[in-house]
């Protein structure tokens, strides 16, 4: 599915914007503070009910409105429509039906967002990477969703009896609980590291000669001693009570990014690093049945000419929408034998477009 058709009213600094899209390539054009990063968040929103820049409501209602509204008609017809206010409850529509939880969002509409911060993906801790494993795996994995539900109920409960200073026997049945829900997740987990990985390698080839490796992190015996989870649990209890949490399990899963062996926030260049997460990105959706929406904010910064030039022949061949956005369209570099999609031009949240 693709974006037809849009509107977006009362958002930051866009009053009200009707614009009908591109089905595969859509590049925004305009000078910092135009309004660019808005337009990718409209998008967003209709796919999570969220910005990907912040939780508030506030700073997205444009000043002197009460409400936001989004609304968008795919190529096949359907619709979906949010409405947020600072005042009310936001209102989510699909096919004008109410949305009835976000996961049903999530899945109706998957993004994937490039944003400055997607070298916290490198940079931050592991729950940044497990995020990517989360969101790969709800759409790939049915059962994972509810899998993941059930398993962090159990681990509240764990936790909770470690800040009550409970006995051992007191954590038995949670404790095997969370070993049987962790084995299923890693399972999961594994099986779709493996697709990922694969994936991965396959794109990055087409994109740079850097090299770089994956690595999946269970969330328990890292030096790969073959030691159960369940007797990792009854050994780690004195230090699990000590720092009031659970220190092994399904949640302290990671996903790893290494350059000859070195981590690659410590040996590569913010471009290079750039570059291998894209293709992980793109990787994730390309493994997922439905088609994507590509979020991608000044794609062209910390890039060279050469990469980008293999960012854009590699977008041609794959399925889904993509909204690009530069400060200068010629900073993108697009060659000549690509000729199929449109330009929009935002200056002070107003939109003029022009097809190529």
């Amino acid at each position: 599915m693709s974006l037809a058709h849009l509107q977006i009213k009362n958002l930051r600094n866009i009053e009200s914007a009707r614009l009908d899209l591109h089905p595969h390539l859509n590049i925004i054009v305009g000078a910092n503070g135009s309004g660019k990063t808005s337009f990718l968040e409209a998008i967003y929103l209709l796919g999570s009910g969220h910005s990907f820049r912040t939780r508030e409501i506030s700073p997205l209602v444009r000043e002197s409105s009460d409400s936001l509204t989004v609304f968008a008609r795919a190529d096949d017809e359907q619709t979906i429509s949010i409405q947020k206010s600072p005042l009310s409850p936001t209102q989510v529509r699909i096919n004008l039906s109410p949305c009835q939880s976000s996961s049903e969002l999530a899945y109706f509409l998957p993004c994937q967002v490039f944003y400055q911060d997607i070298f916290q993906i490198i940079d931050a801790g592991p729950s940044m990477r497990r995020s990517l494993l989360d969101w790969g795996l709800f759409h790939v994995k049915q059962s994972y969703h509810s899998l993941w539900k059930d398993f962090r109920r159990v681990l509240k409960q764990r936790n909770s009896l470690l800040r009550q200073k409970a006995a051992p026997s007191q954590l038995v049945p949670w404790d095997n609980m969370l070993v049987t829900l962790s084995e299923q997740l890693d399972n999961l987990r594994g099986q779709y590291f493996v697709e990922l990985n694969r994936e991965f390698q396959t794109l990055l080839s087409q994109l740079t000669d850097s090299k770089a490796s994956l690595t999946y992190y269970k969330g328990w015996d890292r030096r790969g001693s073959g030691k159960h989870l369940s007797v990792i649990l009854a050994d780690s209890y004195e230090s699990d009570l000590h720092r009031q949490f659970t220190q092994y399990g399904a949640h302290q899963a990671d996903l790893i990014v290494n350059s000859d062996n070195l981590q690659a926030k410590q040996y590569l260049s913010r471009g290079q690093q750039k570059i291998i997460l894209f293709a992980l990105k793109l990787a994730q959706a390309k493994l997922i049945t439905k088609r994507c929406l590509y979020l991608c904010d000044d794609i062209s910064s910390e890039l060279d000419q050469s990469h980008v030039n293999n960012l854009f022949k590699l977008i041609e061949t794959i399925p889904g929408q993509f909204f690009i956005t530069c400060i200068n369209f010629d900073s993108l570099f697009i060659e000549k034998e690509i000729t199929d999609y449109k330009v929009f031009s935002i200056k002070n949240g107003h939109f003029t477009c022009s097809e190529i």
